[in-house]
């Protein structure tokens, strides 16, 4: 249960700090003359590990392809030592661009998508960075972060990862002796 809470905040603090920041192009395989920017959805999932088989993501099933902008926050694994647990959280971003709009009705398909994706992980990045405490103080995005691109890519559509710790804040016990009326 705690770890979907922690899921949760992330993915609030993305909606609420990072979606704002940014506008991306929305995905329309029929027509890429068909251009419109919108704020990137921000989703709790999971989309494989980069370790996985990337041949999977040669081609975006039709629900992921409907996401898009998004960033979709999971988790990769937990870890308890008796006094600390947390989660190593992933979010995933997938953008869609299919290349530079030169004129009205003219698209060079330049491959330079993967600038759109560096930059949505850059602004996500930055923003916890600031924010170490997320969710109303109630979670903790701990350094260091880590972010990549997946090495094979469907086309038109980038996909890259960030990585981090994460945990709930623990509050202090508080028992009748410590406190002082």
């Amino acid at each position: 249960m705690i770890d979907n809470f922690i899921l949760e905040e992330i993915r609030t603090f993305c909606e609420r700090h990072v979606s704002p920041k940014i506008k991306l192009q929305l995905p329309n395989d029929e027509d890429l003359m068909d251009y419109r920017l919108v704020h990137p959805k921000a989703l709790i999932g999971w989309i494989p590990h980069p370790n996985y088989p990337e041949d999977l993501l040669l081609e975006l099933p039709s629900v992921m392809k409907k996401a898009v902008p998004a960033m979709v926050i999971g988790m990769d694994e937990g870890d308890d030592d008796g006094k600390d647990a947390g989660i190593a959280a992933r979010i995933t971003f997938m953008v869609f661009n299919p290349g530079t709009y030169l004129a009205p009705g003219q698209l060079s398909t330049d491959g330079k998508g993967y600038q759109d994706l560096l930059n949505l992980m850059h602004i996500c990045r930055s923003e916890l960075a600031k924010s170490y405490l997320i969710g109303d103080g109630k979670t903790a995005a701990q350094k260091p972060f880590r972010w990549g691109v997946y090495q094979k890519q469907a086309a038109d559509y980038w996909i890259g990862w960030l990585t981090f710790r994460a945990t709930a804040v623990v509050l202090p016990l508080m028992t009748k002796e410590n406190l002082n009326f």
